[in-house]
């Protein structure tokens, strides 16, 4: 994928790894680890990679003065929810915000996104069209799609319930029987999602070869990668949209239910996880 889209994603994940040393060790290194990505996709050339190593520590630079001091109140936002009693509403407010910090970082990365793609060539192009689809081949062997409903049901289980045990600690026979009812009596949405990806994927190759074939300026480059971001997490089409959107309110719905599942002491156990985040996050700011 081209670096704005590239950096920005690896960068949130980083912020969200599961533990404080994991997010100094993962934020310290995010260019180089962006860098390397980004070449298991197109295998940069020589002056390719000479790029990547120019404007990703800039980016870093610029994220961690100016955005990184935010996180800590997105991430106090959602130990809210966590200890709580959140409503669907809540969780589409989180969801809301974090989207909005991934943007503000799309938007800083794409001129830079945009140099990088008038570089690439055909043969490039193709090498991340193949790298994708080994990695869709992965995901939809996790999301286990060949399974229909059932298997994406079984699948979703085991991963919210995985996310959760992080949080909250363990849950008990009788919260996880819960858990599986909750999630068996709503549509799994993995095919769905999967078909976005697909569609995420094809519009980046599509315009990966326009600019092969037009050689269009750098300014128009950077207008067509703002027009793909800005359709990047949900579509454009009325019908898929409406489907993403209720998508969205269901998983958020979701999320209130499970969370009301939970004791006292293993909203406890979030509140010290969420406390430890937003320490590691300040003095990375700091750091500044």
């Amino acid at each position: 994928m081209h670096r704005s889209l590239l950096t920005l994603l690896l960068i949130s994940m980083t912020l969200l790894l599961p533990a404080c040393s994991a997010i100094r060790l993962g934020y310290g290194n995010a260019d180089s680890l962006a860098r390397w990505w980004i070449d298991q996709y197109l295998d940069l050339s020589p002056e390719q990679d000479a790029l990547a190593r120019e404007r990703l520590p800039r980016l870093m630079v610029w994220h961690r003065k100016t955005q990184l001091p935010d996180y800590a109140a997105v991430l106090a936002q959602a130990r809210s929810l966590a200890i709580g009693k959140p409503s669907a509403a809540d969780g589409l407010a989180l969801t809301d915000a974090i989207i909005r910090r991934v943007r503000r970082l799309a938007d800083q990365a794409i001129p830079d996104a945009a140099d990088l793609l008038l570089t690439l060539t055909p043969a490039q192009t193709e090498r991340m069209a193949a790298r994708m689809s080994d990695k869709n081949i992965s995901f939809a062997k996790e999301a286990r799609l060949a399974e229909g409903e059932a298997g994406q049901r079984k699948a979703r289980f085991k991963r919210l319930l995985e996310r959760a045990e992080y949080w909250y600690g363990g849950f008990s026979d009788g919260q996880e029987a819960a858990i599986r009812q909750l999630i068996d009596a709503r549509p799994s949405g993995a095919q769905f999602w999967y078909e976005e990806r697909l569609r995420r994927q094809s519009e980046l190759l599509d315009l990966a070869r326009k600019v092969q074939a037009e050689k269009p300026s750098r300014e128009r480059v950077i207008a067509l990668l703002r027009d793909y971001a800005d359709r990047f997490d949900i579509p454009s089409e009325p019908s898929r949209r409406a489907m993403a959107l209720a998508l969205r309110q269901e998983s958020s719905e979701l999320a209130a239910a499970i969370q009301a599942l939970t004791t006292p002491a293993q909203r406890e156990h979030a509140r010290t996880k969420f406390d430890d985040l937003i320490r590691e996050i300040g003095e990375l700011a700091q750091e500044a």
